[in-house]
């Protein structure tokens, strides 16, 4: 998870701090468009996650 974070140009331990909180926030069972948001190509992550411009 942290090299796929590298490559899509996020900062891997607030990515996944991120992700590890929203996943706890979401329940046992989120729908699969609420996981979606959470992968690291997704447009809908905080800007400040990124460490460069997505290409």
């Amino acid at each position: 998870m942290a090299e796929t974070a590298l490559l899509n140009g996020l900062k891997p331990y607030v990515y996944l701090s991120y992700v590890l909180d929203e996943l706890r926030k979401m329940g046992p069972f989120p729908k699969p468009d609420d996981l979606n948001r959470l992968l690291p190509w997704s447009n809908e992550l905080p800007e400040g996650f990124r460490t460069k411009k997505k290409k």
